[in-house]
């Protein structure tokens, strides 16, 4: 999957604001490179990993979904935790977090579900070929995020 990076934003927490009406403490850019990570200023009472999920599935959804002309969009974005390390470049420290992102075109995801509602519980519902058949549709990719994580709040505990 080419998943088409976001353009940089003046100020990222007002954008996030605007479109999930969401508040969080963060600064910096969408967290694809060193360059662009992403700064954490506060993890207002969220634990540190449930606060990366949700960035991270933000962002997914706005690059695969809400940025997205209606023929190209993706339904059914999923993001599963890989693993979270720590990089040091110059002197620098920065969290870096590998996600799996699943998703299949919208249309089709919108299909599958309604083949689902359809045919679940009649006979000639073949249940293991429907997912089959969604396994197949669904396309996935390695992300990382980078974050710049000033203040420490991800520090392992």
């Amino acid at each position: 999957m080419n998943i088409k990076k976001l353009e940089p934003v003046d100020n990222i927490s007002k954008t996030i604001k605007d479109i999930f009406d969401v508040d969080l403490s963060i600064s910096g850019g969408w967290g694809y490179d060193s360059s662009s990570a992403t700064i954490i200023e506060n993890l207002q009472d969220t634990q540190a990993e449930q606060f990366l999920h949700m960035f991270a599935s933000m962002r997914a959804n706005i690059q695969l979904n809400i940025t997205l002309d209606k023929d190209e969009k993706y339904g059914g974005i999923n993001l599963t935790f890989i693993e979270k390390k720590r990089v040091k470049i110059d002197d620098k420290t920065y969290c870096v977090v590998t996600f799996k992102i699943t998703a299949m075109k919208e249309k089709l995801y919108a299909k599958f579900i309604q083949e689902y509602k359809d045919g679940y519980g009649k006979k000639e519902f073949d249940l293991a070929d429907h997912f089959n058949q969604r396994k197949q549709s669904t396309i996935e990719d390695k992300v990382d995020y980078w974050f710049d994580d000033l203040k420490g709040v991800l520090d392992e505990k």
